[in-house]
């Protein structure tokens, strides 16, 4: 006996077959107040008030349903329904969280972070500051290799009276990037933040240690030799300026950086080798020689054996009367086993006059005083003469004339100086130095720029490293620096063809650069929430931001795709579904195409996609879907013939019966019996006015499939 349930779904479905909306409507609202628990006839009743224009009631449906799936696992079925709320209602914020926490839920990362940067928009242009931190500190928590969440929160942070917060997450942004050699980014994050943290020198160095790593010396060394205004001993930026003028070959200043930092530090070997480095880049060949005599031993006992040789082989080929280099080189090689070298500095010294005095070798001092220290099986000493009682004539207080010829422009007196002397730090007035952060010093600069050449020193032409230079350039994208070095190489290399020819190169890069439109990053969306935290692609487009004061502000947008790999694709595939079955037909597509990712779900995806496009009338891009599919090397048998099948449908819907006539008898070439191809092609025969028995009609089972794309 029929139940008043029962007698209400028939009548309810008699209605809708009479296009009786409004009695139908009843009938489902009966049905829901004797069954709440009924879901589909709940969801019935919803999609019939959508059709009505009642919203507002649709809405409540939909609302108890997606609680009812949520509340029992289905959170595939909860995402849809409310996906379907937000096409009803806009304005509720909720449902973004709600729609977050469900993707989080089932895995599905990626749609997760997208909205809850939707959440963290509203929050933001609303002033809901507490909301927006809370929000961007739950996205940085679920990804923490996103940065562009981090860079966001830290902004946001900054700005709200949580500078140290703000600071903590920033540096470690930095880091990050450093570590992948990422420093265009690095300097554009510098320019985003350094407004923000006016006084803070790290930041100030480390916008200088980037201009470095640019090869922009001259912009590093002009930041911190305005920071050493304010701290004129701070050993950090003391080694960091000296590495600067070293790069820009002002040798004295950087001779005498090091000079002032081992004034502090005497013992300091690392500074005291730079210095020596410094000392014969700058061609004082006397100075670095009295460096490396007094602390040979010490370098030694450093254990570097292998720097001292390098300094005193350039120094042989400088200073090559010099006895006291070819006697310690001597040395050296004879500690090192090199016999062949040994022979070689003893066949000079052979050419002296043999009256000559030799001076203490630095195998002597060394072996003799530390002998209690280091066994000659642990060096494994190979010497050239195994006469064991080989011994080397000193002459003790033999002291070596090393009167030098002249000062390093006035930075150096000639003499040696004390350990414990303090040696005043004598920066040229013409550098200009900038003012301090915060104060006036610009930092609206272009990475695309010429480098500042009031530093550039002049150097010697070297064709093959000016050109290695510009092939830098063009690799970091600096298109005008590359190619204004071009033109300087031709400029003294007229006849150079590979200069030519990669002046060339950089013109037309440069010319397609113009060309390329730029994005526009204020693109309206569909979504009035999704506006400014998709702008900017932080970690895959940062070299696209464009630093003024109109996009400081703007945030960087969440790469949903890059979490594609780590979410469920299986969730995805099945969430296209759903929203398929909802209408919802974009974001199924969406998701189909996420989806696809997986090779074995390709031609399900793309035939999805395919009927996708077609409910929505779009029957071109739905012919190419299908037509990939068939083109796909995972294509089976029978998604062959449902393929052939759907594209005869799709060519019926869009009037074009020919074109489905040779579909259906492909399908038909293939399997006689498959649905109701048979009568099918029937139909469309008659349509088209074509017998059966027409001779050129009969169904060829190897005919080639055509393509009406």
């Amino acid at each position: 006996m029929a139940t008043n349930k029962d007698k209400l779904l028939e009548s309810a479905q008699k209605s809708l077959k009479k296009k009786q909306i409004a009695k139908a409507i009843k009938d489902y609202a009966k049905i829901v107040e004797l069954d709440p628990a009924d879901v589909r006839s709940r969801q019935k009743l919803a999609e019939l008030y959508v059709r009505t224009n009642k919203n507002t009631e649709a809405y409540e449906q939909y609302e108890s349903i997606a609680k009812y799936f949520s509340s029992n696992g289905f959170y595939l079925k909860a995402i849809a329904i409310y996906k379907q709320m937000q096409r009803l209602d806009p304005s509720q914020v909720a449902l973004f969280n709600r729609l977050a926490e469900l993707n989080e839920k089932q895995g599905l990362l990626g749609n997760a972070m997208t909205e809850y940067r939707n959440l963290v928009d509203y929050y933001g242009r609303n002033g809901m500051i507490a909301d927006e931190i809370k929000t961007l500190e739950k996205m940085r928590d679920l990804d923490l290799n996103n940065l562009n969440v981090r860079v966001k929160l830290a902004e946001v942070y900054a700005n709200n009276e949580r500078k140290d917060e703000g600071y903590s997450e920033l540096d470690s942004v930095l880091e990050i990037l450093s570590e992948k050699g990422d420093f265009d980014k690095i300097l554009k994050l510098y320019k985003m933040f350094l407004p923000l943290y006016p006084n803070n020198n790290k930041l100030q160095m480390g916008l200088a240690l980037a201009f470095y790593e640019k090869r922009d010396y001259a912009r590093g060394v002009h930041i911190l030799e305005n920071l050493l205004k304010g701290k004129p001993a701070d050993p950090d930026l003391l080694r960091l300026l000296g590495r600067g003028y070293s790069d820009l070959k002002e040798w004295a200043k950087s001779c005498e950086i090091y000079q002032k930092l081992l004034s502090m530090d005497p013992t300091d070997l690392d500074i005291r080798e730079s210095l020596i480095k410094c000392e014969i880049d700058g061609r004082h060949y006397d100075f670095a020689l009295a460096e490396l005599e007094e602390w040979k031993d010490t370098f030694f006992k450093a254990d570097r054996l292998d720097r001292l040789k390098e300094f005193y082989e350039i120094l042989k080929e400088e200073l090559a009367d010099n006895r006291v280099v070819l006697q310690t080189l001597d040395s050296i090689y004879e500690l090192t086993g090199e016999g062949d070298k040994l022979l070689d500095i003893i066949s000079e010294q052979e050419e002296e006059p043999e009256e000559m005095i030799l001076d203490e070798t630095l195998s002597d001092s060394l072996l003799g005083s530390a002998e209690e220290d280091i066994s000659v099986s642990d060096h494994d000493l190979d010497l050239v003469d195994e006469d064991p009682d080989l011994t080397f004539d000193i002459v003790e207080d033999e002291t070596v004339d090393l009167q030098l010829e002249s000062s390093l422009d006035g930075g150096f007196s000639g003499e040696v100086a004390d350990a414990d002397a303090v040696i005043e730090l004598n920066i040229d007035d013409s550098m200009s130095p900038a003012p301090s952060i915060g104060e006036d010093l610009d930092f609206s600069f272009d990475m695309e720029e010429d480098a500042s050449e009031e530093l550039a020193p002049a150097v010697e032409h070297n064709l093959q490293a000016d050109l290695e230079e510009a092939e830098f350039y063009v690799q970091q994208g600096l298109y005008l620096e590359a190619e204004k070095l071009c033109q300087a190489i031709l400029a003294y290399e007229p006849d150079s063809a590979e200069c030519r020819q990669k002046l060339e190169e950089i013109e037309g890069l440069l010319h397609r650069e113009q060309e390329q439109p730029e994005e526009d990053i204020a693109t309206a969306s569909s979504n009035p929430l999704d506006k400014s935290f998709s702008e900017v692609d932080f970690t895959s487009g940062l070299d696209t931001l464009i630093p003024d004061k109109a996009t400081e502000k703007k945030i960087f947008k969440t790469d949903v795709d890059e979490q594609i790999a780590a979410d469920d694709l299986e969730s995805h595939y099945n969430l296209g579904i759903a929203y398929r079955e909802m209408g919802l037909l974009d974001d199924a597509i969406s998701e189909f195409e996420k989806a696809e990712i997986e090779p074995a779900r390709y031609v399900d995806c793309q035939t999805l996609k395919g009927l996708s496009f077609s409910d929505k009338g779009d029957y071109e891009n739905a012919e190419l879907m299908f037509q990939q599919a068939l083109d796909s090397a995972h294509l089976e048998d029978m998604q062959r013939l449902n393929l052939g099948y759907e594209l005869g449908l799709l060519y019926e819907r869009a009037e074009r019966s020919s074109d489905a006539l040779v579909s259906y008898q492909n399908v038909f070439s293939q399997d006689s019996n498959y649905r109701d191809v048979r009568d099918k092609i029937v139909i469309l025969k008659n349509t088209l006015g074509i017998a059966e028995d027409d001779p050129d009609n009969v169904v060829d089972g190897n005919k080639e499939r055509i393509s009406f794309l």
